[in-house]
Order: C-alpha cells, then sequence, then structure tokens
C-alpha cells in the first residue's frame, strides 16, 4: 500500500504545482486556453493498477485541483458520478488513439476556427476561459457555469467519438456562435430562449459552411431528426408553440437532450424547430443581425413565425397566467 500512497501524493503534489502555473498563466492574459487531456492521460497509465474506488476518489482530488468545478457532480447522484468516472477510466485504453489524434489537432484546428469566425463576425471576442477535457462522455462542446462563472468546454473525447474533417469545422462554428451571442442574448429559463439559442447556431453554421448537410449540422445524433420532424411539422411546431414559455426539466429534456418523455419526436429535434424557426427570421436579416437582437426583440418574432403554422391560435405562453380567480 505504501506505493499507493506515495503515488496519489506525488500526482496531488504534480496537479497542484501545474494548478498554480496554470493560474498565474491564466491572470496573466484571461480568459485562456487550457487543454487537460494529457494530464487525465497520464493520471489514466499510472493508476490502472489501483482499487477501483480508490482510483476514482483520487480522481476526483486531483481534476477538482485542476478544474475547480467540473468534475462534479452538479446536482447529480454522487454514487453514479463515481461510476460514470470509473466507466471512463476503465474504457480509455480503448479509445487512447482516436482520443490523442483529437487532442493533438484541437489546439490548431481551433484556432484556425477562430480566425475564420471572426471573418463573419468581426466583432467577436472570447469573453470565457476555454478547456479542452476529457468530459467523462457528457459533452463535445458547449458552455456551463461553474461556480457562478461561464466558462466553454470541449470534451477531446465526445469529439473523438462523433465528429470528424467534415463535421469539425461546422460543429466549431456552432460552438463559437454560441460564445458570440451570450454577449447580446443573456440566458434565460424559458424554453423559448434556447430554441432561439440552439437554433441560430445551427443556422450560422449552416450559412458559414454551404453545402453543409444534415450530418455536418450535427441534425443525425443520434438518429436523422429532419424526415421525423418535416413529416408532421405542423404538429411538431403547435407543441413547441404550446410551450414556448416553460421552464420545466423535462420539456427541455425532449427537445435538446432527448432525456424528456418524448417518444413522438426524435431526441434533440428542438436544434431543428430552431433551425427552421432562425430561417424564417433570418430573411432579410443579415447574421450579425440576428445576433445582436435581444430578448426583447425575437420574442415577438418567434410567436409570430410560429402562428403561421397550423395550430389553434392560443395565449402567448410567454406571458404570466392571470389569476386563479380572474380566470
Amino acid at each position: 500500500m505504501k506505493w499507493r500512497a506515495g503515488l496519489a501524493a506525488a500526482l496531488l503534489l504534480t496537479g497542484n504545482a501545474a494548478a498554480g502555473q496554470r493560474s498565474a498563466s491564466v491572470r496573466k492574459a484571461e480568459p485562456a486556453f487550457t487543454s487537460l487531456t494529457g494530464e487525465f492521460e497520464v493520471f489514466a497509465d499510472a493508476t490502472a493498477n489501483m482499487p477501483e474506488a480508490e482510483r476514482v476518489k483520487l480522481f476526483r482530488q486531483r481534476f477538482d485541483t485542476l478544474f475547480p468545478g467540473f468534475y462534479e457532480p452538479r446536482g447529480r447522484d454522487e454514487a453514479k458520478y463515481d461510476a460514470q468516472i470509473a466507466r471512463a477510466l476503465n474504457g480509455f485504453p480503448a479509445i487512447r488513439e482516436k482520443y490523442d489524434a483529437a487532442a493533438r489537432s484541437f489546439t490548431t484546428t481551433y484556432a484556425t476556427a477562430t480566425t475564420r469566425f471572426r471573418t463573419y463576425f468581426p466583432d467577436y471576442k472570447v469573453t470565457v476561459p476555454v478547456w479542452l477535457v476529457h468530459s467523462l462522455g457528457e459533452m463535445d462542446g458547449g458552455t456551463r457555469t461553474i461556480h457562478g462563472k461561464n466558462v466553454g468546454v470541449f470534451g477531446a473525447d465526445v469529439i473523438a467519438r462523433i465528429h470528424d474533417q467534415k463535421t469539425i469545422g461546422p460543429f466549431l462554428d456552432h460552438e463559437l456562435f454560441h460564445f458570440h451571442h451570450a454577449r447580446f442574448f443573456p440566458d434565460c429559463d424559458q424554453l423559448w430562449c434556447g430554441l432561439w439559442q440552439e437554433g441560430l447556431a445551427v443556422y450560422v453554421a449552416s450559412k458559414l459552411n454551404p453545402g453543409a448537410g444534415d450530418r455536418e449540422l450535427l441534425l443525425t445524433i443520434p438518429r436523422p431528426i429532419r424526415p421525423e420532424v418535416d413529416a408532421k411539422l405542423d404538429e411538431a411546431m403547435c407543441g413547441v408553440r404550446a410551450k414556448l414559455g416553460s421552464t420545466k426539466k423535462d420539456d427541455y429534456g425532449a427537445l435538446f437532450t432527448g432525456d424528456g418523455p418524448s417518444a413522438a419526436w426524435p431526441p434533440r429535434y428542438g436544434y431543428y424547430v430552431g433551425y427552421l424557426l432562425a430561417t424564417k427570421l433570418g430573411e432579410g436579416r443579415t447574421l450579425a443581425q440576428l445576433a445582436h437582437m435581444g430578448p426583447k426583440q425575437v420574442r415577438p418574432l418567434l410567436e409570430r413565425a410560429l402562428a403561421g403554422y397550423a395550430c389553434p391560435r392560443v395565449a402567448s405562453t410567454l406571458q404570466a397566467p392571470p389569476p386563479a380567480a380572474a380566470r
């Protein structure tokens, strides 16, 4: 057991020193781009023969030092989260080759994508720290609020699994637009905000990549979305319209993550519905104009676009319902 204790101490000391150097760097030039992909690989190799529970515990200690707040359950069940870490560590040898390739190429690819993105959006500024990590299967990319601050996170493990040379460009355009859009369109809890944010990001990626198909726009994960929605488009739009003001987790999950009870629709179909609505709002507007529109502008425009589909007119769900006594 002495070698395990020594290894644990060495890993923690190395992690603390690296975190200190990284923090100093970040302070000099925030926001920074930081990769932890190598640290994950070193840790996976060095702890391969440890008992699983001990390995997971040490992982959480070390990586919470490297990226405080990301490697935490964040509202999820502790035991399930520990199992997720164990799966990622145990499964790493099987993805190592693709993971290494994704991690090696990402820094250059990201820098190239950023330069190209600025040719379309000259006012683009990186306003959040950006991290490249092993996401434990959580994400290919996106923003997260961690300890009250927004950060950009890319998951080399998921990028390695679902992206290739055809999809990586549109994917980065989509995520960079989210970083840009957040300056002008703040998050809100109502479903319509997510519909606009994700739909517009897909629309922008389509415009920046003429000829990109549904696969490149990530509208085929986990299965093709367009055919199922197009077959019942009015019904889909009517259902979305009725829940525009919803703040329920299940309603959001049904549209964007596939976690909600949405057997009638493919997972993530909100991306496609939002894209169709953004396409309508894009008529006669430049990409810059769309990006700069705030919530007060977007809300009535979305309602007007949805009103064009064949579903019964209902009172706007974006307004608070009247008091019970007034009904």
